[in-house]
């Protein structure tokens, strides 16, 4: 199927397109029994998707693998760090309207540069340009962590559009200078879905994920709290949902290209 339908049947199938459709379905029926029950379907779900207990819920299923320990570290064996994209900010006004890293793959860049000094291994920033003109957004980050953080790139990867091509990508890159084995720097709820398709390419990884959501303890202890809802929470509902659909989404590209 082609990428770009993917993309788009995704906004329609994860919150909140999907409750969008239920809402609109509901109130076209308006009185019937069916309509009134998608009604509250999509009221109750958006609810319980923007509270912190319900997002929280969801990622706990995800970031199961814990940050790098500083004896780690130092201690690895890992050649090189890889840096996966995350998007981009087009035409950013304060910078005179040129294209930037996003917020999201700027967490990931200082993690990875703040890596890269700790250890002494070089980045390999990946990350094309899947909707943009503009340059692809493994040189975006290699520009910024260069420039910007003093960090050692050993080269980039700038034709992916997904995670699933960024490590078919990498594989031979990877090969042809006889790296054997990486640091991987994603977000922690992105790295399940990292590693199965880095994993199943064959590249030997070290996780290194960052970013978490899910810590401990909170600084508000307010017991009604976690069911306020709030704009991040519903967010971060949307990323779990989407790592979920995504690991289903690879293992049957998986198993059709192999039949």
């Amino acid at each position: 199927m082609n990428q770009e339908i993917v993309w788009v049947l995704k906004t329609f199938i994860l919150p909140p397109g999907i409750l969008v459709i239920l809402g609109f379905a509901g109130f076209i029926l308006g009185k019937r029994l069916i309509g009134k029950l998608l009604l509250l379907i999509s009221l109750s779900a958006l609810y319980l998707f923007s509270t912190p207990y319900f997002s929280k819920q969801l990622m706990s299923g995800l970031e199961i693998i814990s940050a790098l320990t500083e004896d780690q570290i130092q201690r690895t064996d890992a050649q090189a760090i890889v840096l996966l994209g995350a998007g981009r900010r087009e035409a950013a006004p304060e910078y005179h309207d040129q294209d930037t890293v996003n917020p999201m793959l700027l967490e990931r860049l200082r993690y990875a540069a703040w890596l890269s000094h700790k250890s002494g291994l070089p980045i390999i920033p990946s990350g094309g340009s899947p909707l943009s003109k503009g340059p692809s957004e493994a040189e975006l980050s290699r520009d910024i962590l260069v420039n910007e953080f003093g960090a050692k790139i050993l080269f980039i990867e700038d034709q992916s559009r997904t995670t699933r091509e960024e490590a078919l990508i990498l594989k031979g890159m990877l090969k042809e200078r006889g790296i054997q084995k990486i640091m991987l720097v994603t977000h922690a709820w992105h790295m399940l879905r990292s590693l199965d398709v880095f994993v199943h390419a064959g590249i030997n990884v070290v996780p290194a994920p960052m970013g978490f959501t899910v810590r401990p303890s909170s600084i508000d202890d307010r017991p009604y709290s976690p069911w306020l809802p709030s704009a991040k929470s519903l967010q971060n509902s949307y990323y779990a949902l989407h790592e979920y659909l995504g690991r289903v989404w690879y293992q049957l590209l998986r198993k059709t290209s192999t039949t």
